[in-house]
C-alpha cells in the first residue's frame, strides 16, 4: 500500500513536534512541514503545495480556518485540537514555580473546557477572561485582547494558542505561555488521517462513467444545413472530449446521435472537477462550439452501478436546461450543477420512514425534500424569496410560492418581511426553521 503524502503547516515548534510523532508512522506516511510567522500566510502555502500531497494537517484551529477561507485546495484538512488537557501544563508549571495564578486570560479554549480542567485539577478556579473566537482571526487582535487585560491589571497571566502573540506579549513582560498539542492529541489526529486516507484510496479506485449529450440534439439535426454539418460539430465536441478523456486517464466511446461516454476512475475526475466544484468542459465547449452539452457524472465500485448514476445524473443535468453537468457519488448522494452558485449538494436515496411522512406531509417527492434541506443549509439561516428559490429546486415561482405557504402552515417557515427589487410589487421574504424540518 502506498504512503500518503501530508503536509503540517503552522509555526515551526508545532510543526517539529507533529514531525517527531508522526516519525512513528512512517510506514503509512511521508510528512512535510510548512511553517508560517503569520497565519494569514497559509493559503498561499496551500495553493503552492497543493499538489504536492494528499491530504493536510494545521496545528490548530487558527491555520485550518485560514485554508478553508482561502478555497485553495479542495484536499480533505484536519486540525490539532486544542483541549482542556493542554491547560494542564500550565497549571503544572504554575503550581511548580509558586507563580501567583490572580487572574488569567486565554483564547482559542471555550470557558467551560477551562472551567472543568481546573475541577479536574482541583485547582482553584482564577478570575478568567476568554477569547473563543469563531473563524479567522489574526494574531495581533489576540494580542491586544491579552495585553489590554494585563496593563488593566485584570490578569497577570495569559495563555494563548498562537506563537506570534506568545512572542509579542513575553515582549511586553507579559506572564504568557504558549499551547500547543498534545503528542496523545497529535497520534489521534494521525490515526484519523491513516483512516481518511485509507477510505480516499477505495473511493479514488471507484470507476467513474461520464454521459455527455449534446442539449436538444433533434432540433440541432434539423435546422442543421446538412448532415455533414452535423458530423463537424460532433467531431469538434469529440475532440474537445478526447483532450478531457486524456487528462482524466480515460477512454472515449462515440454512442452515436450527439452522445458520448467517457471512462476513467473517481480520483481523477475528482481532480480536474476540484472535488466536484467545477467542470473545465463547459466554457470549451461554450468557447469553441456553437452548441451546448450536457453531462452526468456517476461513480460506483461496479460498472452497472456507476452507468446506472451517471444516467440519472444526465437526466437530471437535463432537467436543469442546458450546458449543465450533475454528478451522483456511489451512496445516491447528488452534486450539482457543477459550475453554479446553485450547486447543492442532497440525496435521492429514500432511507427513513419520517422522512418519507414528512415529504407525504408537505405534499412533495423525498428528492425535493432533501433539495429543500440543502438550499436552506446552504443559506444559512438567511432569508428566502420564492423566486430564488424556484431557481435551486427547478421549479416554477409559483409552485416555490406554494411550498412555502405550505411550510408556514406547518409551522416550518416564517415571513420576515418584504424585498422591493424596483417597479413591481414586493416580493414576500421567508425564514426556514431548518431543525424543524429535519426533525
Amino acid at each position: 500500500m502506498r504512503k500518503i503524502n501530508i503536509g503540517v503547516v503552522g509555526p515551526g515548534d508545532s510543526v517539529d513536534l507533529i514531525q517527531e510523532v508522526a516519525g512513528e508512522y512512517r510506514d503509512r506516511m511521508t510528512v512535510t512541514g510548512y511553517i508560517y510567522e503569520e497565519a494569514s500566510e497559509v493559503p498561499e502555502i496551500v495553493a503552492k503545495n497543493d499538489a504536492n500531497v494528499d491530504m493536510w494537517i494545521f496545528s490548530g484551529k487558527v491555520p485550518y480556518r485560514y485554508a478553508l477561507a482561502g478555497k485553495t485546495s479542495v484536499k480533505p484538512k484536519l486540525y490539532m485540537p486544542h483541549t482542556g488537557t493542554s491547560i494542564y501544563r500550565v497549571l503544572l508549571y504554575l503550581l511548580k514555580g509558586q507563580i501567583p495564578i490572580g487572574g488569567m486570560s486565554f483564547d482559542t479554549f471555550s470557558r467551560q473546557e477551562i472551567i472543568e480542567t481546573f475541577d479536574d485539577a482541583d485547582t482553584p478556579l482564577p478570575t478568567i477572561y476568554v477569547n473563543d473566537y469563531d473563524g479567522v482571526v489574526a494574531a495581533s487582535e489576540l494580542t491586544t485582547f491579552h495585553l489590554d487585560l494585563w496593563r488593566k491589571g485584570k490578569t497577570q497571566v495569559a495563555v494563548t494558542c498562537f506563537y506570534a502573540t506568545y512572542q509579542e506579549l513575553k515582549k511586553h513582560g507579559v506572564t504568557a505561555f504558549r499551547i500547543w498539542p498534545t503528542k496523545s492529541n497529535i497520534r489521534s489526529i494521525l490515526d484519523l488521517a491513516v483512516s481518511k486516507a485509507d477510505a480516499l484510496i477505495s473511493k479514488a479506485g471507484q470507476i467513474a462513467i461520464q454521459h455527455i449529450a449534446i442539449d436538444e440534439y433533434d432540433d440541432f439535426r434539423r435546422v442543421a444545413s446538412s448532415g455533414y454539418a452535423v458530423l463537424k460539430v460532433e467531431l469538434q465536441l469529440q475532440e474537445i472530449l478526447l483532450n478531457y478523456a486524456e487528462k482524466v486517464k480515460g477512454s472515449i466511446v462515440m454512442q452515436g446521435n450527439g452522445r458520448f461516454t467517457i471512462y476513467s476512475t473517481r480520483g481523477a475526475v475528482e481532480e480536474i472537477t476540484r472535488g466536484f466544484n467545477v467542470m473545465p468542459l463547459v466554457a470549451e465547449i461554450g468557447r469553441r462550439l456553437s452548441i451546448s452539452a450536457s453531462g452526468g457524472i456517476g461513480f460506483g465500485d461496479t460498472a452497472y452501478s456507476a452507468d446506472e448514476n451517471a444516467t440519472i445524473a444526465l437526466g437530471l443535468a437535463k432537467r436543469k436546461g442546458k450546458s449543465h453537468w450533475m454528478a451522483v457519488l456511489d451512496d445516491k448522494t447528488v452534486v450539482g450543477p457543477l459550475n453554479s452558485d446553485l450547486q447543492m449538494t442532497y440525496s435521492i436515496r429514500s432511507e427513513t420512514v419520517d422522512g418519507l411522512a414528512l415529504a407525504k406531509k408537505l405534499n412533495i417527492s423525498w428528492t425535493t425534500l432533501n433539495k429543500l434541506i440543502a438550499v436552506f443549509a446552504k443559506i444559512e439561516g438567511g432569508a428566502i424569496g420564492a423566486e430564488v428559490l424556484a431557481q435551486h429546486l427547478s421549479m416554477t415561482e409559483r409552485s416555490a410560492r406554494r411550498l412555502l405557504g405550505t411550510l408556514v402552515r406547518h409551522g416550518m417557515a416564517s415571513e420576515t418581511g418584504e424585498e422591493y427589487r424596483g417597479a413591481g410589487r414586493p416580493r414576500k421574504m421567508y425564514r426556514i426553521e431548518v431543525q424543524k424540518i429535519k426533525a
